[in-house]
């Protein structure tokens, strides 16, 4: 009765069995409503009083989102001795994110200095180096213990890191920063979908319907934020071939929410943003143009949509920011063409 395995088999049976009936997101996402509202409400005031309002944007939105997405990949993820981890691909999955999220960050950052030693003028540069790997290994401690299941683990999430980074600053590449972070995010989304236990978003087959509500509203928020952004209004398709092929991809569209709300399988969830992004781009390649407004706000939506589902406030309350401090008129009527 009292062996190892029994009582952290009791415990994570017991942890299961609550998250089928309380998404802890849900409900945190609950508690700090009153502080996301009072956000919104005083964020353009005190916005224009702290000079913020010209440098919030979505660059500097998006910039910020990786970097706390990698910090919740490193910081949250696995080590939880759950289900399947011999056979998991998780591991793989959050070394691709960290990849890219370092890429970002190494690519926004060429031109800043590497934080060395600034000590008296007789300090060598070879002390300085020492300085720059003892740092470079203080930081690496809690990306190894990340994922400590094999012992291959640490070694896949520091590579990560470290390729993503050396090769964002070496390399003269730009990455779009909107499109970046919504891969990013629906990354962490399919994870998630993946093995939910893995995360403590909860129990694998047995999700509720507020789990999977909320993972396909990210999801498709997601997918029109993406659109919004890459795809050109060109005012090309006609009319009348335009009506029947929306018509088409909306019951498509909804036929993939179905099932992946019956199934809660992987591939539907992606066949479903898919799809989605599909009527979305169709809809602004239709349009001769889209307003600014519009743009900054589907995305401030998916970046709050995604800091609840995530249990990240941070996260929620930029989002929740960059909306109070864009165009204060009602975008609805101009989104309305994307569905």
């Amino acid at each position: 009765m009292f062996q190892n395995t029994v009582v952290v088999s009791s415990a994570v049976s017991a942890f299961n069995n609550a998250a089928i009936v309380s998404p802890a997101f849900f409900w945190n996402a609950i508690l700090c409503a009153p502080l996301f509202v009072a956000i919104y409400l005083l964020g353009r005031f005190y916005g224009q009083k702290l000079g913020l309002v010209g440098f919030v944007n979505g660059e500097r939105v998006s910039f910020w989102s990786i970097i706390m997405i990698a910090l919740w990949v490193v910081l949250m993820g696995g080590n939880y001795d759950v289900l399947r981890d011999g056979v998991s691909l998780l591991p793989w999955v959050t070394a691709g994110i960290l990849f890219v999220s370092c890429l970002f960050v190494g690519t926004r950052t060429r031109a800043a200095p590497l934080p060395i030693w600034y000590g008296s003028a007789r300090a060598t540069m070879r002390r300085r180096w020492w300085i720059n790997i003892i740092l470079f290994a203080l930081l690496m401690v809690p990306v190894g213990f990340s994922d400590i299941l094999n012992w291959w683990g640490p070694i896949l999430q520091i590579g990560a890191v470290c390729a993503g980074l050396l090769i964002g600053r070496w390399r003269d590449w730009r990455i779009r920063a909107v499109p970046c972070m919504a891969v990013l995010m629906f990354a962490v989304v399919v994870a998630l979908l993946m093995q939910p236990e893995f995360f403590r978003f909860g129990q694998l087959g047995n999700l509720t319907p507020i789990h999977l509500i909320g993972i396909l509203m990210t999801g498709i928020l997601l997918a029109a934020a993406v659109a919004v952004d890459v795809v050109p209004a060109r005012a090309r398709i006609h009319k009348s071939a335009f009506v029947k092929l929306k018509w088409l991809v909306r019951i498509g569209t909804a036929l993939c929410m179905v099932l992946f709300l019956l199934t809660e399988a992987v591939p539907i969830f992606i066949a479903t943003v898919f799809m989605s992004f599909v009527l979305f781009a169709m809809s602004v390649w239709h349009r001769e143009s889209v307003a600014d407004s519009v743009r900054g706000k589907i995305l401030g939506l998916a970046v709050i949509m995604f800091g609840i589902l995530i249990d990240l406030p941070t996260i929620t309350a930029m989002g929740v920011f960059w909306i109070s401090i864009l165009n204060s008129g009602d975008a609805r009527p101009d989104a309305r063409f994307l569905l």
